[in-house]
């Protein structure tokens, strides 16, 4: 899935970001990396079957965070606790994908923070 300026609409695609790094569009508009949020996009770049089983598993912990955070009855130290584990696991599967990892799942976890979850009662972000 490309990432789309707002500005003009032209498509950027996602290996552009690779790193910590923004992109400057034709337009002027400076971009990052924030239009990433589906597996799509993290399944885009792996080629064998056994890196999009190892990707897959990642999306299925990801969900469960996910879950974890919408439900009231998880401690945020416990949601922080499966982020922490998800993302070490994410490291060994793919260490040369974690900014792409960032960009989708830790950023939807905290989005999914802000929306839900209060500042003040659990929250730590």
């Amino acid at each position: 899935m490309p990432v789309q300026c707002p500005g003009c609409g032209r498509k950027h695609d996602v290996t552009e970001f690779e790193g910590d790094r923004k992109i400057r569009c034709v337009c002027g508009r400076e971009l990052d990396v924030l239009g990433l949020e589906t597996v799509e996009d993290f399944l885009r770049f792996f080629e064998s079957e056994d890196e999009r089983v190892k990707a897959l598993e990642i999306q299925s912990d990801a969900e469960e965070i996910c879950r974890m955070i919408l439900d009231d009855r998880f401690e945020d130290v416990d949601i922080q606790i499966a982020q922490d584990k998800l993302r070490e696991k994410a490291a060994g599967f793919f260490p040369d994908k974690m900014e792409t990892y960032r960009m989708i799942y830790e950023a939807r976890f905290l989005r999914l923070r802000e929306q839900f979850r209060k500042p003040g009662e659990g929250f730590c972000g």
